[in-house]
């Protein structure tokens, strides 16, 4: 021991100090330990040849299990996101001073369908159409309920002639009522619905035949539908009318010019996305009973003005359709609402005699060949919505009046801004 060790840790007295146990006897317990547990092993064996039963087993210690890996997400089918939905429907005056409007509105059409077809998402769009005039003209109302294809809304309006009238009032009190309750509206808050009244003429209030504009309006609001009132021309008491039904309808009060006030749509990209709109029809394969309406559809879409086509092509082309009615077989397929297996009976003939991965061949090639075309339809379509909006600019600042199609696009961007649920931006 030094010095250092001394002084610093000295050593225990002898009476704290506590005695090492002898190693011989630590080492005889140990082995004792073990006699005794080889013992009562071999006893156990013993006792379990007497009963005829097998020794136990050794304990085998399991490993820790490992947490299991993820495993590879098997494929699904795409699930369905439900669009967001807008619902239109237009409640015009055909009556002959309205012949420049009607005229105009056959060609704006699928402007308006194009431009809530731009929406963010791509909402779905159901379009309703009433015609009205006055008792003792060739009709009172017509009404065409909310439809999706808006090549048969186009078809319809195509059909709408101005004529009669002259005595002034028209029956606009039954025409609300109608929009209000002869169409199929969805009942979903989500869903914008809207009602265009367009006319120059203020109401009969004289017919007590039960229709009134007013109790119309405040129906309209009560549901959910905003009552947007376009008025044509000057006329005072008209316009005394369609402010009332636009406040009680919760809607705007827009006035246009007597004609509808509507310029040629006409942009540097009508030309290029008319020959795409031509193209496009012609990846649809007509099948089953409808297969002749898709035929019909596509040669009167590719018989329309350029203007027209340029328009419907932004439509279809943001919604992946060729056509507007249901029939189409590239549609279909890749919706998922029929397997080719299931319409083998249906196709056309000439597919009819190939084998199944020919026909899903085919429909691949088309598919695919649509999907390019709606790629240079879409890019195009947004530079045309560009510059038609600066023209509507332009028009603004230089104080000149909307026309009945920019009318319609600030009311119903109003009415997407105001419905909280709706989904989208326009």
């Amino acid at each position: 021991m030094d010095a250092k060790t001394s002084n610093n840790n000295p050593s225990p007295s002898p009476a704290t100090k506590t005695p090492r146990p002898p190693r011989r006897i630590v080492t005889y317990t140990i082995l004792g330990g073990a006699v005794l547990t080889l013992i009562a092993v071999l006893g156990i064996q013993r006792q379990s040849r007497a009963v005829g039963t097998q020794p136990p087993r050794p304990v085998v210690v399991a490993p820790v299990p490992r947490a299991p890996e993820s495993p590879e997400p098997l494929a699904q089918a795409p699930v369905a996101v439900a669009r967001p939905r807008v619902e239109l429907v237009f409640a015009l005056d055909t009556t002959g001073s309205m012949t420049g409007l009607i005229e105009g509105a056959k060609e704006k059409i699928w402007s308006l369908a194009s431009f809530v077809a731009q929406g963010q998402p791509t909402p779905d769009l159901r379009v309703g159409l009433i015609a009205y005039r006055d008792i003792g003209d060739a009709y009172v109302t017509k009404v065409f309920d909310l439809d999706s294809d808006l090549d048969r809304v186009y078809r319809r309006l195509r059909g709408f002639h101005a004529d009669g009238g002259g005595d002034g009032p028209e029956h606009v009190a039954r025409a609300l009522d109608e929009s209000v309750h002869k169409m199929s509206w969805s009942g979903e808050q989500s869903v914008v619905k809207v009602i265009y009244l367009v006319g120059d003429a203020p109401p009969h209030t004289d017919y007590n035949d039960g229709y009134d504009y007013t109790r119309a309006a405040r129906a309209a609001a009560k549901r959910g539908i905003q009552l947007h009132a376009i008025q044509c021309g000057t006329d005072p008491a008209a316009e005394s009318a369609w402010r009332r039904i636009a406040s009680l309808g919760g809607g705007q009060f827009m006035a246009i010019h007597q004609d509808g006030g509507m310029l040629k749509e006409s942009t540097r990209y009508d030309e290029e996305l008319a020959r795409l709109h031509d193209k496009l029809g012609h990846t649809a394969i007509g099948y089953g009973a409808a297969a002749p309406s898709v035929a019909y559809e596509a040669r009167e879409a590719e018989a329309a003005p350029v203007s027209v086509k340029a328009a419907r092509a932004g439509f279809m082309a943001r919604n992946g359709k060729a056509v507007g009615g249901k029939g189409d077989l590239v549609e279909s397929i890749a919706s998922g609402s029929v397997k080719l297996d299931d319409v083998q009976g249906d196709l056309p003939a000439d597919m009819k005699v190939m084998d199944k991965t020919k026909q899903a061949a085919v429909i691949a090639e088309k598919q695919a060949e649509r999907n390019a075309i709606n790629k240079r339809i879409d890019e195009l379509s947004k530079m045309r919505k560009k510059e038609l909006d600066a023209r509507d600019v332009a028009a603004t600042k230089e104080g000149k009046a909307d026309g009945f199609d920019v009318a319609a696009k600030k009311a119903l961007r109003k009415s997407v801004k105001d419905n909280a649920l709706a989904g989208f931006d326009l």
